[in-house]
């Protein structure tokens, strides 16, 4: 099972820069496990650089799309990894959709961190 940050804990905790690349970092490596040819993006946390959101609002939104897109990526992933522990494949669409879904939750943050 693929493992994230754990919520409970990040939610009592104010953030640091580098929890906000540690969470990038890891929906990164979910998108490269989905995309074992070498097309998904680097997953390594130095690439983010010091990522800091000072306002309240900022870093509660961040939490928040964060926590939708882990959530909907572990899922996913879990369920690929399950069909693929049985030794069978699992279906592109499927995993193609598990992709898109961690592409478009890393764009949403993304787009929050430009602000």
């Amino acid at each position: 099972m693929i493992h994230f940050l754990p919520l409970e804990a990040a939610a009592d905790a104010p953030f640091a820069g580098g929890e906000l690349a540690a969470r990038i970092a890891g929906l990164k490596r979910a998108l490269r496990l989905l995309e074992p040819s070498g097309h998904g993006p680097s997953c390594d946390e130095e690439d983010f650089g010091p990522i800091e959101l000072t306002h309240e609002g900022a870093r509660r939104c961040f939490d928040h799309r964060s926590e939708r897109v882990i959530g909907s990526a572990a899922a996913g992933l879990d369920a690929v990894l399950c069909v693929r522990n049985e030794g069978l494949e699992a279906h592109s669409a499927a995993v193609d959709m598990v992709a898109e879904t961690i592409r478009e939750g890393l764009a949403s943050l993304s787009e929050l961190l430009r602000r």
